[in-house]
């Protein structure tokens, strides 16, 4: 396992020990966060897990990192886990492949924002309202749109997370939840995690 992804899970280990608000990670691009989400509800998560990401590209990667069919997924590429007889099994919202029953036998149920809570309705009303005991936003500097807060909404009682490279939106909107944890930069590319970072300065009021 990578140094943020051991220590990442320590902090959110320690912070739902003490209090049950919205916490962020906030781990650099490249550093193992879908792996990170692997490992999260590993003493912490007391059923299913939501895991929420903005687009179908992101949660099409992150099922395929956790799906233990997958001869390269994270748990058998780290060792993590060796016995599957149990699972962890996914289920993944996608259109008319995926159903209610999929979701209740899955111990993580992959998503993006839109297939979850898009005008449509078509599953944010199936679930019941403690049908995930923990949620993870990918990218989670989105979670302050309305979309986002609609899901929070409907798990009073879960617990949630958030991991982003960047905890702040151009737009001014607050992103919910407290940092408990941050990996620096500058360690990730010591470690050889972030390689071939090039700056630039952008304008986004202009874009």
């Amino acid at each position: 396992l990578r140094e943020p992804q051991q220590l990442g899970h320590a902090a959110a280990l320690q912070h739902f020990r003490e209090r049950h608000d919205h916490a962020i990670l906030r781990i650099p691009v490249g550093c193992g966060k879908s792996g990170l989400m692997g490992l999260l509800p590993f003493g912490l998560a007391r059923g299913r897990v939501l895991i929420v990401t903005p687009n179908l590209e992101i949660r099409n990667g992150v099922a395929n990192e956790l799906d233990y069919s997958n001869q390269d997924c994270f748990f058998r590429k780290t060792q993590s886990l060796t016995d599957f007889r149990l699972g962890p099994h996914i289920a993944v919202l996608d259109g008319k492949n995926a159903n209610i029953s999929d979701c209740r036998n899955a111990h993580f149920v992959i998503t993006n924002i839109h297939q979850l809570a898009s005008a449509a309705d078509r599953w944010l009303p199936q679930f019941d309202d403690n049908f995930f005991d923990l949620i993870l936003v990918d990218e989670g500097h989105h979670n302050a749109a309305a979309s986002w807060q609609r899901v929070f909404e409907r798990f009073p009682q879960a617990k949630v997370i958030s991991l982003t490279a960047t905890p702040f939106r151009s737009d001014g909107q607050l992103v919910e939840g407290e940092v408990v944890y941050r990996y620096p930069f500058s360690t990730a590319m010591t470690r050889g995690y972030v390689k071939q970072i090039a700056a630039g300065n952008v304008a986004p009021s202009e874009i």
